[in-house]
């Protein structure tokens, strides 16, 4: 089993990263995480390119990705929120998956999912209804693109004042849901 998490944290040692490594930590078979602000990897320029073939016509670090996202058995998409929704530099990296999405246009989309997903998000404010909305929308049709069954989702709010430490039941729901992972690939 391969996982691959694309991770769009700027603090590489924040509480979103805090929540990747405990999810890896109880997740069996391969693990690698794609860092959205350290990749060499070009905004989506609406060329359309894809619209008629699979794949993109910007060759950059993308490459590789498209080839680490086809091999992968798990997404986990992993995020803090920045006003309302992802981060702008995992959205850049997001918005070249539209190869996917264009998939509609060739008509070449998988009739089943052929993947498994998982979301995890932070917010520094105190919890809020909808904090993570803007986050899920985008994180939920990108799985959904990537034919990717949605298995759950975790978000730890008020995360400048709580962690992972302080809210032992966040702490268990990332446990459970690396759980559900490991299972729904037995």
């Amino acid at each position: 089993m391969k996982t691959l998490v694309l991770f769009g944290a700027a603090r590489e040692k924040g509480h979103t990263r805090a929540m990747v490594d405990l999810f890896l930590e109880h997740l069996d078979g391969e693990k690698e995480i794609i860092d959205a602000y350290r990749t060499e990897v070009a905004p989506c320029k609406d060329c359309r390119y894809c619209w008629h073939k699979k794949g993109c016509s910007i060759k950059d670090g993308m490459q590789d990705i498209y080839r680490k996202i086809e091999e992968a058995d798990n997404i986990v998409l992993a995020s803090p929120m920045y006003f309302h929704s992802i981060t702008g530099e995992l959205k850049s990296l997001i918005d070249r998956l539209q190869v996917y999405w264009a998939g509609h246009v060739r008509n070449d989309m998988p009739d089943h999912f052929i993947k498994k997903g998982a979301i995890l998000m932070v917010g520094g404010a105190p919890s809020f209804e909808n904090q993570f909305l803007g986050g899920e929308l985008v994180f939920k049709n990108l799985l959904n693109d990537l034919s990717t069954e949605f298995l759950g989702e975790v978000c730890l709010p008020n995360s400048d004042v709580d962690s992972l430490e302080t809210r032992p039941d966040i702490k268990q729901q990332v446990i459970d849901l690396a759980n559900k992972m490991n299972e729904a690939n037995k």
